[in-house]
């Protein structure tokens, strides 16, 4: 991973660090914000193409895609990636930046883009690790 990578900029990785600040390297790391990390699941971009719409992973701006609906967790709920924990901190609100791909895509996204959440530990992710629903809330 660069040693910083620049806002908005998305890559591809088969791993990565991340600790109660973010993704080590990311340019929001450190930022103090209660939403370090932001978890998109493949039902976000399922709805997407269910609408005949068709972009690349990452138009949603996600750290993290993971492969189960996690759209209907609340804050305090806690998921499991690999042997990291993750604590929900609230759904992705933010679409508005989404109007200049599709007019319809904030409307088709709205409380279903992604939940931020807060590594509650140092931990490295894979690709291929298993992602479950520890506490639901």
């Amino acid at each position: 991973m660069p040693d910083m990578m620049r806002s908005g900029h998305r890559m591809e990785c088969d791993d990565f660090e991340c600790d109660e600040d973010g993704i080590f390297g990311d340019v929001n790391y450190e930022s103090g914000s209660e939403h370090v990390l932001l978890l998109v699941s493949k039902k976000s971009y399922d709805i997407i193409e269910e609408a005949e719409l068709f972009f690349d992973k990452g138009l949603l701006m996600e750290n993290i895609y993971v492969d189960i609906d996690i759209n209907h967790l609340n804050k305090g709920s806690v998921i499991e990636i690999g042997e990291a924990l993750f604590e929900v901190t609230g759904s992705c609100q933010a679409y508005n930046f989404l109007y200049k791909f599709a007019p319809e895509l904030p409307e088709l996204l709205q409380d279903k883009r992604g939940i931020f959440v807060t590594p509650l530990d140092h931990a490295v992710i894979e690709i291929g690790n298993e992602v479950k629903i520890i506490q639901s809330v």
